[in-house]
């Protein structure tokens, strides 16, 4: 194993759903110097050990000197906040950061999936910045969608609590998955590796993976954790061409989520979109195997009934 190395990380968005596991992983590890940056209205609280910059993300010299002797930036910040990512990482290359980690922690950036969503292509300007200012490098963080917040917001096509499952193409197609933990503790060691370690992901994605499942194994696991038999569920196996139309008819009505989730989901298990990287595995080679499935199901579903 690699001897870690210590360095001065400042985040962006270390009180969301990626942010708090990243953040947490970080301080594990013991050898890092954390900075969190915040809006000045924000009300999260952080160990004494985190040092906490408050100020305007539109105000260029408060986000210079906040990230000024940073080695890292990382951007953990909501799909819907782009109007912020230019400014930080121009901030980042007029302070001389080594590297940026900008909104990825999802799909992979050379997916054919990219190029159907509109939110996924608008990633690919953060990147294309970086590059363009010449002085910081990213790593992009990749993950899929998330099991754990998937399974809790309906995604996967699993709707637990009313006992519905579609399975698109009878859902019997294998693709990689993450949990909210793997991705901060993968991250967190990726950011502790030596410089001549590090260095390789220049401008490169990092592949992360909890799992290596098919929709239906995920639908089977939840199955078992809630002691149902597939007779209890509705289940239905639509084509790839009904989902679009579907995706189309919610969109026309106004309903975006709807329209964004199935279809998001879907799309990462058409062949040849990128949804199977496990050929490209990185976190396995930093110490994280393959995780248990039905312990993960079952901590995700006793989270959920319990909040």
């Amino acid at each position: 194993m690699f001897p870690k190395q210590g360095r001065k990380i400042a985040l962006v968005g270390s009180s969301g759903n990626v942010g708090r596991p990243t953040l947490s992983s970080l301080l594990a590890q013991d050898i890092h110097t954390i900075t969190v940056i915040q809006r000045p209205d924000s009300t999260a609280l952080y160990p004494a050990n985190v040092t906490v910059k408050r100020g305007s993300f539109y105000d260029e010299a408060f986000l210079v000197d906040a990230v000024s002797g940073q080695d890292v930036l990382v951007l953990q910040l909501p799909r819907t906040a782009t109007d912020i990512r230019p400014g930080l990482i121009r901030a980042a290359a007029k302070a001389n950061v080594k590297y940026v980690l900008p909104v990825e922690f999802g799909t992979s950036p050379d997916a054919e999936i990219v190029e159907h969503f509109d939110n996924l292509l608008e990633k690919r300007k953060s990147r294309k910045l970086v590059e363009e200012l010449g002085v910081s490098s990213w790593i992009a963080v990749v993950t899929n969608p998330w099991l754990d917040l998937g399974l809790l917001a309906n995604g996967w096509g699993i709707r637990i609590e009313e006992r519905k499952a579609t399975l698109w193409e009878g859902g019997n197609t294998k693709i990689n998955t993450s949990t909210l933990k793997r991705s901060g503790d993968a991250t967190a060691k990726l950011l502790s590796l030596p410089d001549s370690e590090l260095d390789k992901f220049r401008n490169r994605p990092f592949f992360v993976s909890s799992c290596y499942v098919s929709q239906r194994q995920i639908f089977e696991s939840v199955m078992r954790a809630t002691t149902t038999d597939e007779k209890d569920w509705i289940v239905t196996t639509p084509t790839v061409e009904d989902v679009v139309r579907e995706s189309q008819e919610a969109l026309k009505a106004g309903d975006f989520m709807k329209s964004f989730l199935d279809k998001y989901y879907m799309t990462h298990f058409r062949k040849g979109f990128g949804g199977d990287y496990n050929n490209r595995i990185d976190s396995t080679n930093l110490g994280f195997p393959e995780e248990d499935l039905d312990k993960i199901v079952e901590e995700i579903l006793s989270s959920g009934r319990s909040s």
